[in-house]
């Protein structure tokens, strides 16, 4: 119990430090994008719930296991991904699929053995289409709301060629 307390806490915490190294421009543009993230993630994780797709963990207070993982690694690999591959949807989409691939197959155990969420009604297969789901959105919610002047090209023409 108590190292999960310090594993959640360690989810919180030690992905913010990186964020001074993202610079004040990128993290203003890309925040509103990344809260919107956690956001429909928060609101995933209670349709989850109810459909029984996967259970949360006790953490801390009154936040569940899930918001240390969505305010802390979901939020902050939401504002880097976007810096480094923005305006690269195909580099975007095998970033975030390497991304999604490695926490699956590789970090869901880990997950599950220190109590903080696991799987119960839903397949690696399916979680991973769910993940998909979101990297969409992320990508279109940012593009979307970008300010013109600085909007790039849905395809960087170098990856179409």
């Amino acid at each position: 119990m108590k190292n999960q307390k310090l594993l959640l806490l360690s989810l919180l915490v030690l992905p913010w430090l990186t964020v001074p190294l993202l610079g004040r421009k990128s993290f203003k543009r890309f925040l509103p994008t990344a809260i919107f993230m956690c956001t429909f993630t928060k609101a995933l994780d209670f349709y989850g719930e109810k459909k029984n797709w996967w259970k949360f963990y006790g953490g801390i207070g009154p936040l569940n296991s899930m918001n240390f993982m969505n305010f802390g690694p979901y939020l902050v690999t939401s504002l880097w991904v976007l810096k480094m591959t923005f305006g690269k949807f195909p580099l975007y989409m095998i970033t975030n699929t390497l991304l999604h691939m490695s926490f699956i197959f590789g970090g869901l155990k880990y997950v599950k053995d220190f109590k903080i969420f696991s799987l119960e009604n839903l397949t690696k297969f399916q979680y991973m289409s769910i993940n998909l789901i979101r990297a969409l959105s992320l990508y279109t919610f940012q593009y979307l709301t970008e300010p013109k002047h600085i909007k790039k090209p849905f395809f960087n023409k170098k990856w179409i060629q």
